[in-house]
């Protein structure tokens, strides 16, 4: 027997990407590094619901009750964590609909709750933090490892692209899947991969160099994707205000894999890849179509750009960036320490 409740035990498989990303990531580091040598383990009270010292901290999904339990728990001050526009996701119809009901329930109900009782709310970007005013603190996505060097071509110059997003990025990937295809098509030498369940665009599904991934939980896909190698990484999206507000996390997955990015630009990824060259397409499904080619027809500049990507996140320093204002945070709870 181990001692531990069924909800700590749980807790590390239904943990949500936000939590690990904008909290535990970086109170790790924090707790590991001589500032934080006295900052004490959180505390999973619930699903989505942790204690640190005088901190209590919800994310992304509460309810009232959980506010109720981090004030009965003698929390001084309330963190919420939110990384994306649920208002704006509950009315984008290019998103599953289950997922878009999912968003409208809780923009219904307990969301409002949560951002009026929450002392500070952490964001991925500026377009979320207008949406939370004063309350709103920016933090980076933060990984636990560095980006590898440039995954080099594979047997007779392959170049392996990959497309990372899942559910609530299948409209956008449908959009430019007519480019994708003319690629493969020109360039016999590429090949793609998609983490997906459902049945991928129809001009995708049955090429013979599109090769279908199931998508993983979390908690495996963390520990996955910094052993994964790619070229390059695709993230087309829709302009519509819900991906408007979307985090930069793509762009320090697909460095992860040591690919570089072909990607839409919004708001926060353009604040973490600073001027890149290369890496954004403008424009439509001519655009994406004319740069896919341009990539495949030159390995090297897709090396460059992975390494000059690896470069400015390194430069960055998202995790240290993270870890500095979860200090600053627990020490706003009138504990220095965190304690």
């Amino acid at each position: 027997m181990t001692g531990l409740s069924p909800l700590v035990l749980r807790e590390p498989f239904g943990r949500l990407p936000t939590t690990d990303l904008y909290f535990l990531n970086p109170l790790r580091a924090l707790r590991r590094s001589a500032a934080g040598a006295h900052v004490p383990p959180p505390r999973c009270l619930a699903p989505n619901v942790y204690a640190i010292g005088g901190t209590g901290v919800i994310v992304r999904y509460g309810s009232e009750g959980d506010i109720e339990l981090l004030r009965r728990a003698g929390m001084r001050q309330l963190v919420y964590i939110i990384d994306d526009d649920i208002a704006a996701g509950a009315e984008d119809e290019l998103l599953p609909t289950r997922y878009r009901e999912k968003l409208d329930a809780f923009a219904r109900g307990p969301w409002r709750t949560l951002r009026e009782a929450a002392d500070i709310v952490i964001v991925p970007g500026a377009v979320l933090a207008e949406a939370y005013g004063t309350k709103a603190r920016i933090l980076p996505p933060a990984w636990h490892g560095k980006p590898p060097p440039p995954h080099p071509p594979g047997g007779s110059e392959t170049i392996d692209i990959v497309h990372l997003g899942t559910g609530s990025h299948a409209s956008d990937l449908t959009a430019v899947a007519p480019a994708i295809v003319d690629a493969l098509s020109a360039h016999p030498h590429a090949r793609l991969t998609l983490f997906t369940l459902a049945e991928p665009p129809l001009v995708l599904g049955g090429h013979k160099r599109v090769r279908l991934r199931r998508p993983m939980r979390w908690w495996r896909y963390k520990r996955a994707l910094p052993r994964m190698r790619y070229h390059l990484a695709l993230y087309p999206l829709a302009e519509t205000a819900f991906n408007r507000a979307r985090s930069a996390n793509k762009l320090f997955e697909h460095a992860l894999t040591g690919a570089a990015s072909l990607m839409s630009p919004n708001p926060a990824l353009r604040d973490a890849a600073g001027d890149i060259p290369g890496l954004f397409v403008e424009d439509g499904v001519e655009e994406w179509a004319r740069r896919l080619n341009a990539d495949l027809a030159d390995p090297g500049s897709i090396r460059q750009r992975a390494a000059e990507t690896r470069e400015r996140i390194e430069a960055t320093a998202p995790l240290q960036n993270a870890m500095d204002a979860w200090r600053t945070i627990l020490s706003e709870a009138n504990d220095p320490d965190g304690r």
